[in-house]
């Protein structure tokens, strides 16, 4: 009889080392298998740029988290040209078109969606229409409310706006040729600008300042444009293991969202009481939650927006509102501190003409200022995902220089500067609540420049007001200190 059934083969169980070496081998060699991909094969790869770039995201997520892309990127155009890659599946440009041809072939004629950047902006799975990806379903939802930013409707809050400005004047006053910081105060002036605005309601948060009070929604602001940044980078997972670290000011930056969404959710609850009691038909002034119940009075029940739905909604036009007319108006006050006497006599001759009264409303043309962004959207017709516009380079645009005068000289190119100034975005995504940001920016900048002469403060300076990059553009000390003399 054969003894070779003797000599059967035993199957020996892997050790868990063995299994952890071979799946770390497997994950590497995928991974070099994608860098070669992308370095060789991949639709980008004749694009310029660096190789570490190409083969893999960490490199942009790095700069991401260090609040520097935009430079980051800046640095990439000056060494590799106007058209460069800076991930697997995203390039930048350039454009250096005066009439930004390139760009609004992107943003006007294509129809882009958004970029994931702006993903990062859900709240609980709930309508945000700014983090909206897709043009067609953003284009539904803007139809909702697009006529509450109108110029005719934004009209009905200029004496709002105006109120806003004076109080602000006499809050500036109460500092007693003291230096000020001035951030806090603007801030504080759009909130109560949107919150009337959204819901007929008066927070009178800017009433309740001084150097010393805290207001919460700000700082839920404020900590939301970092905790986006935040969550838009580190995986769920793991955010949800650190978020639980106890400690009480961590803890309070991790709920800023919550706090917004349930300060929205409590006003939303009072104007439907408001609804519900007819209160709502005495307004004289539209407001945005109005807007959204007779939507959905008329619409299809499949399209109605929920509770929750219109809480979000509210929520995301606060924090579009808020901190980007607040920050511009900062730098221009900052810039404007810094200018020759000869220049800051002639502007506010003007003003005196213009306004005899200093509480009197103020109208004039936009200022040439724009704080420098990216503007990203999805190139679906490639399939090969994010392309970054960039309107102009750091090292290549001396027009960022600040000068008052650059919109009132004849010499200067009028259209072309007008086509390539786009602060507000381009195309159908474009800013919806520009004429609100225009009108608070001209009415708050033009009661301040009226009534005081502002001056330089060593704390404020090129470095303290170095822009800082969140899902907005920041200064990076979130302050700026000035002398305000009253010229009365």
């Amino acid at each position: 009889m054969s003894t070779m059934g003797s000599f059967l083969p035993i199957a020996v169980p892997a050790t868990v080392p063995t299994i952890l070496a071979s799946t770390i081998l497997v994950a590497l060699f995928l991974l070099i298998l994608r860098g070669i991909y992308h370095v060789y094969f991949s639709p980008l790869s004749s694009i310029p740029g660096p190789w570490y770039a190409a083969v893999s995201e960490i490199w942009i997520l790095v700069h991401t988290l260090r609040c520097r892309k935009v430079r980051a990127i800046d640095d990439l155009f000056k060494a590799y040209g106007p058209v460069v890659r800076i991930a697997p599946t995203t390039i930048a440009f350039l454009d250096k078109d005066h009439e930004q041809q390139t760009t609004r072939l992107v943003y006007n004629a294509l129809k882009l969606d958004k970029g994931p950047l702006y993903d990062m902006v859900h709240m609980n799975g709930h309508l945000h229409s700014v983090a909206i990806i897709e043009h067609s379903v953003h284009a539904k939802y803007r139809r909702i409310f697009s006529s509450h930013y109108s110029p005719g409707n934004i009209a009905l809050l200029h004496p709002d706006m105006k109120a806003s400005a004076e109080l602000l004047v006499q809050k500036v006053l109460e500092a007693k040729d003291r230096p000020l910081d001035i951030f806090p105060g603007i801030h504080l002036v759009m909130i109560d600008l949107i919150l009337k605005s959204t819901f007929g309601h008066d927070q009178g948060a800017l009433e309740a300042w001084s150097e010393h009070s805290h207001d919460i929604i700000m700082s839920a602001i404020e900590d939301y444009g970092r905790l986006i940044l935040i969550q838009g980078i580190v995986p769920d997972w793991l955010f949800g293991v650190v978020r639980r670290f106890p400690n009480k000011r961590w803890q309070t930056f991790c709920s800023s969202g919550d706090t917004l969404f349930n300060t929205m959710a409590e006003f939303v609850r009072e104007q439907q009481k408001e609804k519900d009691a007819g209160r709502m038909d005495e307004r004289d002034k539209p407001t945005l939650i109005e807007r959204f119940f007779a939507h959905n009075a008329t619409c299809a029940p499949a399209d109605r927006l929920s509770f929750e739905d219109m809480t979000s909604e509210s929520m995301t036009h606060l924090l579009a509102g808020v901190d980007a007319s607040a920050v511009a108006v900062a730098y221009i006050l900052w810039r404007f501190a810094s200018q020759p006497l000869s220049v800051k006599q002639k502007i506010q001759a003007e003003l005196d003409s213009a306004m005899p009264d200093a509480g009197m409303h103020f109208s004039k043309k936009d200022c040439g200022f724009t704080v420098q962004s990216l503007l990203s959207s999805n190139v679906l017709h490639l399939k090969v995902g994010l392309l970054i516009c960039w309107g102009t380079s750091f090292q290549q645009a001396p027009s960022l220089e600040f000068d008052v005068f650059r919109w009132l000289d004849s010499d200067q190119p009028q259209d072309a500067m007008l086509q390539a100034w786009a602060p507000y975005g381009l195309g159908t995504r474009i800013c919806i609540g520009q004429h609100l940001a225009r009108g608070a920016i001209k009415t708050v900048l033009a009661a301040l420049l009226r009534n005081f002469d502002v001056l330089p403060f060593p704390e404020t300076n090129d470095e303290s007001m170095e822009m800082m990059e969140l899902f907005g553009m920041f200064p990076v000390g979130l302050s700026c200190k000035l002398n305000f003399r009253s010229r009365a």
